[in-house]
């Protein structure tokens, strides 16, 4: 039962703090700031890492419009999380976009902050069956102790902390290598590098049948 109820897109995005829509994705995505990270901010500073030199903590994600962007999202969801909650499913049934394209991605920069965060979306995994939802996340210790039943939608992809090094552990991984390294790879190997930067037709990332999803360092 929703507590909130949104008669348009508009009042339901405003709710959530606005979305993202990444170049690279076939939908749209939600984010938060990098520096949020958790485990994430202090991969960063360590080199060898698959978040050194992160990409979310610099370019046009420094710009002071994204920060303010980013740190809006946050806010809508810390401030009132079930109303966050109910627009996020009232967007995932209605934005005509992701509907069509059935796929949307959390956390393009920044990670979940927390059992209650990763409820959340959950939640709306579970209430929206006809999406799938793909969660990037190096958050180790709260994927493990996570004993919620995940909504089978629902992709808790674990990132690995170190770039070329095999990683396991989980039931859906992705891992980085060096393009030198790649024969190293077990997974699926994103195509985007041979294909403009874009995903393209390929949706391994939200596949469930794909344990895990190896990208090219960049």
């Amino acid at each position: 039962m929703l507590t909130y109820k949104f008669d348009t897109l508009k009042d339901a995005e405003t709710a959530v703090g606005g979305l993202s829509a990444p170049s690279k994705m076939p939908s749209y995505a939600w984010s938060i700031s990098a520096k949020r990270c958790n485990t994430g901010s202090k991969l960063a500073k360590v080199k060898g890492s698959v978040c050194y030199n992160c990409y979310a903590l610099k370019g046009r994600y420094m710009f002071g419009n994204v920060q303010d962007a980013l740190e809006r999202r946050f806010d809508a969801w810390s401030s009132n999380r079930n109303r966050w909650t109910d627009a996020m499913i009232y967007i995932m049934h209605n934005k005509r976009h992701i509907v069509d394209n059935q796929v949307f991605r959390w956390f393009d920069s920044g990670d979940i902050q927390g059992v209650d965060m990763l409820n959340d979306i959950n939640t709306v995994a579970w209430a929206s069956p006809h999406i799938r939802f793909w969660l990037p996340t190096k958050e180790y210790k709260l994927v493990k102790d996570y004993d919620i039943d995940v909504a089978p939608n629902l992709v808790i992809r674990v990132s690995a902390p170190s770039v070329d090094k095999e990683f396991s552990g989980y039931t859906h991984i992705s891992t980085v290598y060096n393009k030198d390294n790649l024969h190293m790879a077990n997974g699926s190997v994103c195509p985007a590098s041979k294909q403009g930067n874009v995903c393209g037709s390929c949706r391994a990332c939200w596949n469930d049948k794909v344990s895990e999803v190896s990208y090219v360092s960049h």
